[in-house]
């Protein structure tokens, strides 16, 4: 199993530790990481930096490129690992033009592994917090999301995979989150032009465990679209900002792109895919 999608005390919005981060991952079973702290431009609040990529590559050379770890059990100390380690970011893409330039000229002297590109604003409103979901139904406020989604992907070419599609979900007031194609037709047609732009485009999609949280995984009828849009492959990725959610859900996330029928997942180094069949 991989997890390419973990955060560090490198973003903002993350105090995790490098060595926690890679215990966790070694003690779990994951054997391919890829840390993707956040370079965001597009925040309203402007409440915290861009990670700080030398900083972290240089934290990242004393493990030499992969990692180990001794656990202690019944049966005396069993080595877990070795972890293949990537360097990765975590971009958020907005239809401002200056988002876009902003976030070129800072990755450009980082050579990366993977990248990111993940919506997280709607016209600079986080719909992280509850003020984006106010007087909406969930349509109403899962549609512009899609709709900005489809909107930057073209100019995002560079980027690896499709974040988290469903971050609009992930902290929305709804006795229901959930996200699915059938919200509505118009839903499913953003989905079907996300899809089809993304596979024109030669990229994959993430499944993030993260917005399910504590509820029920969701996100079959969204996979089984991606396939029938000509979709091939995926990242798993937790979205981990503390040790303990390192790998979490994995498995299912794993279990869903099964039963969607994709037939593959990929690991990156320095921005070129491998693709791995999903057993």
């Amino acid at each position: 199993m991989i997890d390419y999608h973990v955060h560090t005390k490198y973003s903002g919005d993350s105090s995790a530790e490098i060595g926690g981060q890679l215990a966790a991952a070694a003690a779990r079973g994951i054997a391919d990481i890829c840390f993707t702290d956040h370079v965001d431009f597009d925040n309203p609040g402007g409440n915290f930096e861009p990670a700080d990529l030398a900083a972290r590559h240089e934290e990242l050379k004393k493990y030499g490129g992969t990692y180990s770890v001794a656990l202690k059990t019944a049966g005396g100390l069993v080595t877990r690992g070795p972890v293949i380690i990537r360097e990765g970011a975590e971009i958020s893409m907005a239809r401002d033009p200056f988002c876009l330039k902003k976030t070129l000229a800072y990755l450009a002297p980082h050579e990366l592994d993977f990248i990111i590109g993940s919506v997280h604003c709607v016209d600079r409103n986080d719909v992280y917090y509850p003020e984006y979901h106010a007087g909406k139904t969930k349509a109403e406020a899962y549609l512009p999301y899609l709709e900005t989604i489809a909107d930057c992907l073209p100019k995002y070419d560079f980027i690896s995979v499709l974040g988290h599609y469903d971050f609009v979900a992930k902290c929305a007031p709804y006795e229901d989150r959930s996200m699915s194609a059938d919200l509505s037709p118009a839903i499913r047609d953003a989905f079907e032009r996300i899809f089809k732009t993304v596979v024109s485009m030669g990229k994959g999609i993430e499944i993030n465990t993260a917005a399910w949280r504590s509820a029920p995984h969701w996100g079959l009828d969204v996979l089984s679209l991606y396939r029938r849009c000509g979709g091939e492959f995926i990242t798993f990725g937790s979205d981990a900002h503390r040790d303990s959610a390192v790998a979490n859900r994995l498995d299912e996330a794993r279990e869903l792109a099964l039963e969607a029928g994709i037939p593959y997942y990929a690991t990156f180094e320095r921005m070129k895919p491998t693709l791995h069949r999903i057993k």
